[in-house]
């Protein structure tokens, strides 16, 4: 079934937009906020704010006490939970349809109602800098990754660490945490959308008497001029990794409806060469030629900025990080040269699609789709065409895909093992 067939929109006076998702097969409902702010809207000073608020969203109104939020959901045998993204920061209760009142009289006084208290606000600073710590210092790769991030972009869009930096972390006022959240979180920069069992009538009543009276702001750009030219010079560090790793990490362009041919050539792409058992990477570099331990491919096709495709991998023991470096570039260019092997297109398209569609299965998983499209401004319409997007690619798109790979620059990463 389409999403078309069972979802409706509408955006109320005040701006905000609703998205109802109908979904009867069990009595749960998903009730959920998005936010157009993340971390790309930050930028070198406030890093991470966006992530602090979201922390402080937990710590009381002027109708609840800290913690309290969580506690009632719980108490009617809810889960909920929230999350900072790069384009977002979204909240959401899983519970059964009968608290959908309760989830959206909870979630609109947090809209507007925030306290801040300097107490409260101090701990959940410490929390993030712990989770900073835990997430990114002592893990390798997260650090590699961010380096390569702010290499590529630097402190602005998608450089800019979700987590923030330490030296921001430790500046940011609660001054800066209530202009942030007076910004954003209004009506106008805010997507509801329930998935699951509710009655669509009923629900719009609610979200009319518990949003309605909000009125709509103007919402001011914090962006700043900051410029920065990428660099593709190499990253190399010692690091307490028990095998070495390689990245290779490739200038990615955001995501735009009028060239999605073009760039969902690339995710098949990728899932063809790292998307399985049966991929190319798994079957010639692990399985048959023996030259990586493991590889994996990082990207995101819906990308609202510049954004990067990462391959990355654990040379056996033996092969240099060179040989692998150069194994994973002749895997697109053998390709190019001789294409694709037989039934490998229809295997890999039934591959991704099979992985797509099963997921929507989950009420969850369908408001997360589609909220994650929304706050990044694309629409929603897209998923009812993916099927028939991926299925037009054929194989010359792919090798033109191909190609760019081999024809772009790279930013060159390695992990060794500390001595």
């Amino acid at each position: 079934m389409r999403f078309s067939d069972r979802i409706e929109e509408y955006t109320m006076d005040n701006g905000l937009k609703v998205i109802l998702i109908e979904d009867n097969r069990s009595p749960v409902i998903v009730s959920s906020i998005w936010y157009r702010v993340g971390s790309s809207y930050e930028y070198s000073g406030v890093s991470g704010i966006s992530h602090v608020l979201e922390h402080m969203m937990f710590k009381g109104t002027t109708n609840t006490s800290p913690g309290e939020f969580s506690k009632i959901i719980k108490e009617a045998g809810g889960s909920e939970n929230a999350f900072t993204g790069r384009d977002f920061t979204g909240y959401y209760q899983k519970i059964h349809k009968d608290y959908l009142e309760l989830c959206l009289k909870l979630e609109s006084d947090r809209m507007s109602n925030l306290v801040f208290r300097e107490d409260e606000f101090k701990k959940e600073v410490e929390v993030v800098k712990e989770e900073r710590r835990l997430r990114t210092d002592d893990k390798p790769v997260s650090k590699v990754f961010e380096k390569i991030g702010l290499q590529a972009f630097g402190m602005k869009d998608y450089g800019i660490p979700i987590i923030g930096t330490m030296k921001d972390l430790s500046s940011i006022k609660i001054s800066d945490l209530k202009k942030w959240y007076k910004n954003y979180y209004v009506p106008n920069n805010a997507t509801l959308i329930l998935a699951g069992n509710f009655e669509s009538s009923n629900a719009k009543l609610l979200i009319k008497k518990y949003y309605g009276n909000y009125g709509k702001k103007k919402i001011l750009d914090y962006s700043n001029n900051y410029t920065h030219k990428i660099s593709f010079n190499a990253i190399s560090v010692k690091d307490k990794v028990s095998d070495p790793l390689i990245l290779l990490s490739f200038k990615n362009k955001s995501f735009n409806a009028s060239d999605k041919k073009e760039i969902y050539a690339m995710e098949l792409l990728l899932e063809l060469m790292d998307g399985g058992l049966s991929s190319r990477f798994t079957k010639n570099l692990i399985d048959e030629n023996k030259i990586a331990l493991n590889t994996f491919i990082s990207y995101d096709s819906y990308s609202r900025k510049d954004g990067l495709i990462t391959l990355g991998g654990s040379p056996r023991k033996g092969v240099s990080a060179k040989d692998l470096k150069m194994a994973f570039l002749n895997e697109f260019t053998v390709f190019i040269k001789n294409g694709l092997k037989e039934n490998e297109l229809t295997n890999t398209k039934s591959r991704l699609l099979a992985n797509k569609i099963y997921e929507f299965d989950s009420v969850f998983y369908q408001a997360m789709q589609v909220g994650m499209l929304e706050t990044k401004n694309f629409d929603w319409h897209l998923l009812d065409e993916y099927v028939d997007d991926i299925n037009a690619i054929t194989e010359i798109d792919l090798i033109n895909a191909a190609r760019k790979i081999v024809s772009s620059s790279y930013i060159y990463s390695s992990i060794e093992p500390e001595s």
